[in-house]
């Protein structure tokens, strides 16, 4: 079920507002912020974001805290939406594709937040954010990857890329698994958040404003230390504990319709 475009415009006007005081406070307040104080902001500004876009977040699993450190959350990459759910329960310094940098509004929040941003096509960008992320995580940050490197339509999970993997080898931190789905109020598939093909981000917006019922699910799996592991082994592990999130969830969903 959809919204009329007239209260469409109105969650967008709300939404827009929101956005507009998110950079406010990120360019007048963060710099004098301390980070744990910081990452609050992040976190509530992150949760009044999907309340505004009717969008309902339900967690499961074992949850990292706040701002865990010398963490890294791997998870399956549905939206540009996913960094804002994610935001709602764990801060983290997301690797994004550098395309997002510069985006309206999104694109400054996201620079705010200390995201970390790649040209995936080019070998030597992604050695440079490797060792930023080495940096970040030894340093006691959170950092999110999406191994997938592209958005998907959740009904499935995209093969995971390794290499930026190796930071987490070489940081000595722990790797949490995570695994995103939207669905509807009766746990449906839905395809609202989905960003991908050759959607824009207005169209995208337009679409999540439309949507009712929308829920944003985050899977948190159990955490595991990256030990002696290649970077190879440790994706592929990481993968298939998603995958079998994914396929348990979808499983459980059907025997139940």
């Amino acid at each position: 079920m959809y919204y009329s475009t007239w209260l469409r415009t109105r969650r967008l006007i709300s939404v827009l507002a929101h956005l507009a005081r998110g950079i406010a406070i990120a360019a007048w307040f963060f710099p004098r912020l301390p980070e744990a104080e910081r990452h609050c902001r992040v976190q509530a500004w992150s949760l009044a974001l999907t309340r505004k876009l009717g969008i309902t977040v339900r967690v499961q699993g074992v949850t990292p805290g706040l701002y865990p450190a010398n963490h890294l959350l791997l998870a399956n990459h549905i939206s540009w939406l996913d960094i804002f759910v994610l935001n709602t329960v764990t801060v983290s310094r997301f690797v994004a594709k550098a395309e997002i940098r510069d985006w309206p509004i999104v694109g400054r929040l996201c620079h705010a937040a200390g995201t970390l941003f790649i040209e995936r096509e080019r070998k030597r960008d992604t050695a440079r954010v490797s060792n930023a992320m080495i940096e970040a995580l030894s340093g006691g940050h959170c950092v999110a990857v999406f191994p997938e490197g592209t958005t998907s339509d959740g009904k499935g999970i995209l093969p995971f890329r390794s290499s930026l993997l190796q930071a987490a080898i070489d940081a000595n931190a722990t790797i949490q698994p995570v695994y995103l789905r939207y669905t509807d109020r009766d746990g449906n598939w839905c395809d609202a958040a989905a960003y991908i093909n050759e959607m824009t981000l207005t169209e995208s917006l337009w679409k999540l404003l439309g949507t009712r019922g929308l829920v944003a699910e985050i899977n948190f799996l159990a955490p595991f230390p990256v030990g002696q592991e290649d970077r190879r082994t440790v994706t592929r592990f990481a993968e298939a504990r998603i995958k079998a999130a994914h396929e348990a969830l979808s499983q459980h969903h059907y025997s139940k319709a």
